[in-house]
């Protein structure tokens, strides 16, 4: 049996060029949930990222407030974006679990998901990240242990 090499995750490629080309405003067209997020790398550095977010009404419960799980979601893409500027050539990530923290409600807009490592091991990462409105009002926040994943 013959050993393929593995390819490069989709997201770490962008999240790579994103630094090494200091791109701004960079549409996600990877995941269809950050198509539908209409989501775009805003800034990108090695353990950080800045995200941007502009849900659709469909996203929205009943009294027009943005659903949690798509916050969480939001969240999520940040930390995991941020741990991929870490990850080598080969790997994944993964987020082991996650805690989000509501303190405002969200409304459809212009939303600015920033996310930074913590701390960063061979195996695991422990991120954070903030949601916040075009006022910058902190809206939720986040932390998850993130795990690398080796290619196999």
């Amino acid at each position: 049996m013959s050993q393929r090499a593995t390819p490069e995750h989709p997201e770490r490629a962008l999240v790579r060029r994103a630094i090494e080309q200091k791109l701004t405003d960079l549409p996600v067209t990877t995941n269809p949930l950050a198509v539908s997020l209409n989501m775009r790398i805003v800034e990108a550095r090695d353990g950080r990222m800045r995200i941007g977010f502009c849900p659709p009404e469909a996203f929205t419960q009943g009294n027009g407030v943005v659903q949690g799980g798509i916050i969480s979601a939001m969240l999520d893409f940040g930390m995991t974006f941020a741990a991929f500027s870490k990850a080598p050539v080969e790997a994944s990530v993964a987020t082991v679990s996650q805690t989000t923290n509501y303190f405002r409600p969200v409304f459809v807009g212009e939303l600015i998901v920033e996310a930074e490592l913590e701390k960063t091991g061979r195996t695991l990462i422990n991120a954070r990240a903030s949601l916040y409105d075009a006022e910058r009002l902190l809206l939720a926040s986040a932390t998850a242990p993130i795990a690398m994943i080796a290619a196999r």
